[in-house]
Formats: C-alpha cells, sequence, structure tokens
C-alpha cells in the first residue's frame, strides 16, 4: 500500500486482530479487559496500565512487478508496484512472566491461524499477509539494544501486501503457452478446489488450537517435509482461488499441490507403519486416502484445462 494513512490502517487492523481473538479466550480476557490496553509506543516507554505493545519499528519497501493485459498489437507491459513492508514487535506488559508468556502464545496462534488481514485502504479492498519472523538472538540482541532497553519476551512480525511477486520470464509467455482455466471448466474445478482449501484449512485450524509444544511439533514437521510453512501453503491455496475465479494462469501453483499431497502421503505411510490399528486409525487411513484424491484429482483438473 502507498496511499495516505496505510499505518495507521494496518496498524489498527492489527490491533484490531489481537483483541477480538483475546476478549473471547478466557484466560487472555483476564489479562486484558479493553483495547484500550493495547499500546503502539515503544516497548522502551512506561506503559502505564497498557498490557500490550504492538511497536512499529522498522518500514521496509518491496517492488511487486504485475503484468497487464497484452496490447493491440499482442505485445506485453510490466508494471511495478511499490508496497511498504512493515515490522513490528509485539511486547506483553502484565507485570507476571506467566502471564506474558500466556498472553504471547495466544497472539502467536492468532497470527499463525490468520495469514491474511483484509482491509479497506482508500475505498479499496486490500488484503495483507502476516509473518512471524524468526529472528536470531543476536538479531534481537540488536534491536533492543537499539531501543535503549533490556532484552524481553517478544515476538516480531512481518505484514506486507498479499499481492504475488511474478517471474516476468513466466508471466511473459506468450497466450498460447500460459495454461488458464477456461470458463467450461470453472466450476468443476471451483468445486474440487474448494474441497481441498476446506480440508486443509480446517487441518491448520486444528493443529493451531493444540498445546503449544504439540502444535510447535506439528509446524515444524510440516515445513520438514514440504519446504513450506502452514502459513505460506494457505496464502498459496487462497492466491490459487483467485487465479481460478480471475480464469488466470495456475502454472505456479502446480508445484504446492503436489507438495500437499505428498504430505498427506507422508501422514498414510506414517499410519501405515504403526503395527496395530484401532478402529478409529483405521478410519483415518480412508480419510487422508481421500485428501490425496482430492488434491491429485485438482491437479489432473488444472493440468487439462484449455490452452487458449
Amino acid at each position: 500500500m502507498v496511499q495516505k494513512g496505510f499505518i495507521t490502517v494496518t496498524d489498527n487492523a492489527l490491533a484490531n486482530l489481537i483483541w477480538n481473538d483475546l476478549k473471547t479466550e478466557s484466560t487472555a480476557k483476564n489479562l486484558i479487559s479493553s483495547q484500550d490496553q493495547i499500546s503502539f509506543s515503544s516497548p522502551k516507554s512506561k506503559q502505564g496500565t497498557r498490557k500490550l505493545s504492538i511497536f512499529l519499528y522498522s518500514i521496509t519497501k518491496e517492488m511487486i512487478t504485475r503484468n497487464v493485459s497484452p496490447s493491440a498489437n499482442g505485445s506485453e507491459k510490466n508494471t511495478n508496484n511499490l508496497f511498504f513492508v512493515l515490522h513490528y514487535l509485539i511486547t506483553p506488559f502484565t507485570g507476571n512472566d506467566k502471564d506474558d508468556h500466556a498472553l504471547l502464545e495466544e497472539i502467536i496462534s492468532t497470527v499463525l491461524a490468520t495469514p491474511l488481514i483484509s482491509v479497506t485502504d482508500n475505498e479499496r479492498n486490500v488484503e495483507l499477509k502476516m509473518k512471524v519472523d524468526s529472528l536470531s538472538l543476536n538479531e534481537l540482541t540488536k534491536l533492543w539494544i537499539a531501543l535503549g532497553t533490556p532484552l524481553k519476551l517478544s515476538m516480531s512480525l512481518t505484514i506486507s501486501s498479499s499481492e504475488p511477486s511474478y517471474d516476468s520470464q513466466v508471466e511473459g509467455m506468450s497466450a498460447n503457452a500460459t495454461p488458464q482455466i477456461s470458463a467450461i471448466d470453472t466450476k468443476h474445478v471451483t468445486q474440487l478446489y474448494n474441497a481441498v482449501l476446506k480440508t486443509f484449512s480446517e487441518q491448520s485450524s486444528s493443529w493451531m488450537n493444540r498445546n503449544m509444544l504439540i502444535k510447535q511439533w506439528v509446524l515444524q514437521e510440516f515445513k520438514k517435509n514440504t519446504g513450506m510453512t502452514v502459513e505460506e501453503m494457505l496464502i498459496a491455496l487462497n492466491h490459487l482461488g483467485d487465479k481460478i475465479e480471475q480464469h488466470k494462469s495456475i502454472l505456479e501453483f502446480i508445484e504446492p499441490l503436489n507438495i500437499l499431497a505428498g504430505y498427506y502421503q507422508h501422514q498414510l505411510d506414517e499410519l501405515k507403519g504403526l503395527q496395530k490399528l484401532s478402529h478409529k486409525q483405521t478410519e483415518n487411513l480412508e480419510t487422508i486416502k481421500i485428501w490425496i484424491r482430492e488434491v491429485k484429482t485438482l491437479v489432473e483438473a488444472l493440468g487439462l484445462k484449455e490452452i487458449v
């Protein structure tokens, strides 16, 4: 976003997201009683009655290259759009270390379960993507030194535009070489896509609701076997839905879908490796087979799309 007020829009969207989750969580709502206790000031400042600091500590920029429609003579033109990336430091100030941990745990769970935030910017709907930064201890130490205060329990969060960045060589392919969804295929493909999205969204949401140790293990296991985070997979699937609806190229999404099918196959193999399966585990085997079939059927449907 480059329009005036983009920082305020993002600040408010983030604070609203966090507060709306905290106020419905029985443990968290006892730690923060109102949204007024969420501050945008530096964690160095005296917080007073504030219990949470959402501090914007850095703003960077990125150029997104987008491909516009071919002109009358068949030529295409790339346009560069400037977007700002906002880096936040989220620090709890409950006055109790155990409560700080509980509060931050709930916020992390919320962020991981909500990779995209929809906001209105100058009467235009915009989607922002959130990502928890994996800062090293050295990077964190330098950040807190710059703030002039001792290291505190916190998390670093990046918010940027969800507009995908395109490879000009891929987007610059001729119309005869770029796979697209034909209007005839759209209804069938959309049904297949919705089934895949529903399955993974429900599965990832279930992971986020587990206790912290199990959740961390599951998320690490997913990334280890796929090379992608759960957040990145959710973003890829949501972008695929947009492309299907707009009848645009879906070439870049074949790989994530194959990766997802491979992960389900991994789950299936792990379950088959057990010496004795319970009735519930046997049912799970059949469920995972359905998940694999859903993804593979979608990939096949996308691969059989009309080339125009």
